[in-house]
């Protein structure tokens, strides 16, 4: 039988610490690993409160980013469930051993992290409690540029398997994504600043990142129509934000002009009416820029 609740958080808890760490994109990195320790209280099934916990060992992050880059760091974890925990555990999975991993995705509030941890026994360690060692990568990407201190974000989300005495799989438990500090579950351990040997907090710094307005352009005689067509993209596939100039012009004259908002893809639409005069014409798409990309224009070219 699965088990799934809201409630029991255990290693979901502790596991699933998201880091919220900041990006970067050039070569420079911090001198070495950022360090954490994560203590949680979480209240679990029939009112009994874990307290579940979590080390973390992330590679030097880098010191600089680009808006919408993605960066992998080699992660590793240990978690650790005490007696009191690791009890809840085998009586709430039926099982003698568990295996499990952790996936969430990056966004400008918290890193994003891929770990799993093999199959462990429940109560390897001293005095029944359990230790399970976890690897895999935190994955960086933000969209939008600015100076960041690596954090502890959102609890992520995690994913249990119990195995029997036989090594066959038993029941399961998953742990939905919380935010910190509320829910069943409260990090107790204060600060959860992501720092270096020297207890240094990390900070990276993310810049813009370059765009491209792809323009095109058409004409449609019958209804003396001209449609504008801008794509705004960054090198790292950022859409633009925000609105785009569209400018018509016969060879050199301008005739008209007028915005357009990009939708969530970054792409804007400009309609001109009553263009009836032959000859050659253009249309030039301004965007200006916004949080995460550098401006940048484009011009397509027609006939009428």
């Amino acid at each position: 039988m699965t088990v799934r609740s809201t409630h029991l958080k255990l290693i979901g808890a502790a596991g699933a610490a998201a880091l919220a760490i900041s990006t970067v994109a050039t070569p420079a990195v911090a001198a070495g690993p950022v360090l954490a320790s994560v203590h949680y209280k979480c209240l679990a099934l029939n009112s009994v409160n874990v307290t579940p916990s979590a080390q973390y060992n992330v590679a030097a992050p880098p010191t600089s980013l680009v808006a919408g880059q993605t960066k992998k760091l080699a992660t590793t974890s240990t978690f650790h469930l005490n007696p009191t925990d690791t009890t809840l555990a085998e009586g709430s999975l039926g099982a003698t051993a568990f295996s499990g991993t952790i996936k969430t995705s990056p966004s400008n509030a918290g890193v994003g992290l891929g770990l799993s941890f093999p199959k462990t026994a429940l109560g390897n360690d001293t005095g029944g409690s359990t230790t399970a060692n976890a690897t895999g990568s935190a994955s960086l990407r933000f969209t939008k540029a600015g100076s960041f201190t690596l954090k502890l974000g959102a609890v992520g989300k995690v994913f249990l398997q119990g195995y029997d005495l036989s090594g066959n799989k038993a029941s399961s438990a998953s742990f939905p994504d919380s935010t910190q500090g509320n829910g069943p579950c409260k990090n107790t351990a204060g600060s959860t600043a992501l720092r270096d040997a020297s207890a240094k907090a990390a900070v990276v710094t993310v810049s813009k990142d370059k765009s491209k307005t792809k323009t095109s352009a058409g004409y449609k005689a019958t209804k003396h129509l001209v449609k504008g067509k801008a794509n705004v993209k960054g090198h790292f596939g950022l859409a633009g934000k925000g609105k785009v100039k569209f400018i018509l012009k016969k060879g050199t004259h301008k005739v008209a002009a007028t915005k357009a908002k990009l939708n969530k893809k970054g792409v804007a639409h400009a309609k001109f009416k009553h263009v009836t005069k032959h000859g050659k014409y253009s249309i030039t798409a301004k965007f200006p820029g916004d949080k995460a990309l550098k401006k940048s224009s484009g011009k397509a070219r027609f006939k009428v």
